[in-house]
């Protein structure tokens, strides 16, 4: 870096003493080790992805011979595959303590690595069992690597193995309270995930979970609904308020939003559900449920629903408590308005007309945020949310083609000149 380079000439001219120039030394040695270089993002991905390259290589080429092979030497291969990547994790943690590529790259090896090896061994000896029980067994061998060789890369996989043990423990679970246990072992990074939230807060692998935490919660929440799968409209719209009011932390407000999967994830999901639920055939199916109230109070489906309001409920006291009443914004409360829309809808289908006043609201203030910070962005999730309550209601209202032809004509123009506007408004301010 061009200011180590200058530090002998900035002690020289006493600007700085030889303690201080060697304090800066340290430090920019040490952020060089957190945040890779160009040079070095580029080596870490190349090298996660020879890793892979490399594991599938060999196990394609055991295979070309796998059954004239004894077993012996079947085992041997199955230990010897497992053996290889952990001393290369060893070399990796004693001779290159620093570099992140040797780190990551190895440990992703020794993650496919286990799994292969515990695939060779049950098909040696015939060992049969169940999906869901193999990919625990791969999870808990993996998981201590997590925090042995500080790899956000395992981590990763971690968290989508542990995504893939949810959907199979659905079909074959091999013992009771097999669901419960993913719950309890998808916390296994977040105390590592909570600590480089205050270190490595832009290294390229971390930043990753970002996105991959709120994905792999989205994508496996629904695997808690058994018998009361109505309710998972509100636990899906609470879970998405959660996420956009993670991404309105202090630590990600001032992140842009390839750094902000969950304000992302939040807003996305949130439009998603909400023009779902604004179909007039939801709510029909609603009011023809009959639910017994002793058992919907202990079902997974409520007992879900009421963790995920304690919890939004508290983000949302912080930000209160942060910025007032004033400084909410609609979609860090839109959440709670659907919870009694929702109640209401299981009497009356004048939630309807709740629900598209709401999706409305929604895109309106999308709309004006885009306008008020010139954020291209915004201003077209607005604009896309409005186009599709157009479209969805295009098909319940019967209109003449001539009257649908015009609304579309409508916020066709409306999008380009609300884009034209923006970008007229960002050269005047650049000028």
């Amino acid at each position: 870096m061009s200011i180590l380079s200058d530090l002998h000439e900035l002690v020289n001219a006493n600007v700085i003493t030889g303690e201080t120039a060697q304090q800066i030394a340290g430090y920019y040695r040490k952020k060089q080790e957190q945040f890779p270089s160009a040079k070095n993002k580029q080596l870490l991905i190349f090298g996660i992805l020879g890793a892979l390259l490399v594991g599938i290589g060999l196990m394609f080429i055991i295979a070309n011979q796998w059954e004239e092979l004894p077993r012996s030497v079947k085992t041997a291969f199955a230990f010897l595959l497992l053996i290889v990547p952990q001393l290369l994790c060893f070399y990796a943690m004693v001779k290159k303590p620093g570099s992140v590529v040797w780190r990551e790259s190895t440990a992703l090896l020794l993650f496919f690595a286990v799994g292969a090896s515990i695939s060779l061994v049950s098909q040696i000896y015939h060992i049969n069992g169940e999906p869901s029980s193999f990919l625990l067994t791969w999870m808990l061998l993996i998981a201590p690597m997590i925090y042995i060789l500080n790899s956000s890369s395992v981590s990763l996989a971690y968290l989508f193995g542990m995504m893939s043990y949810s959907f199979s423990v659905r079909f074959d679970a091999p013992f009771p309270w097999g669901e419960q246990l993913y719950w309890l072992l998808l916390l296994v990074p977040v105390p590592r995930y909570l600590q480089l939230l205050k270190t490595y807060q832009e290294a390229p692998l971390f930043v990753l979970h970002h996105w991959a935490i709120p994905a792999v919660l989205t994508l496996t929440i629904g695997t808690i609904s058994h018998n009361f799968g109505v309710l998972m409209a509100p636990i899906y719209f609470t879970l998405f308020g959660i996420f956009y009011l993670i991404g309105n932390l202090p630590y990600f407000s001032r992140s842009g939003p390839e750094l902000n999967g969950y304000r992302v994830v939040g807003v996305g999901g949130a439009i998603v559900t909400l023009v779902v639920m604004s179909f007039k055939s939801n709510w029909e199916k609603l009011l023809e449920k009959h639910f017994e109230a002793d058992l919907l109070l202990r079902s997974p489906e409520f007992l879900v629903n009421l963790l995920l309001v304690g919890l939004a409920l508290f983000l949302v006291y912080r930000e209160i408590r942060t910025r007032g009443f004033s400084g909410l914004k609609p979609m860090e409360y839109s959440w709670l308005l659907f919870l009694p829309i929702f109640v209401l809808g299981c009497f009356s289908t004048m939630a309807v007309i709740l629900v598209n006043l709401l999706v409305l609201v929604v895109g309106i203030w999308l709309i004006r945020e885009g306008t008020r910070t010139s954020n291209l962005g915004f201003l077209n999730a607005g604009m896309l949310v409005i186009t599709s309550l157009l479209i969805c209601r295009s098909f319940d209202v019967d209109l003449s083609l001539v009257v649908k032809g015009l609304l579309f004509v409508v916020v066709g123009t409306g999008f380009f000149a609300a884009n034209w506007w923006i970008l007229k408004k960002r050269k005047e301010n650049e000028a």
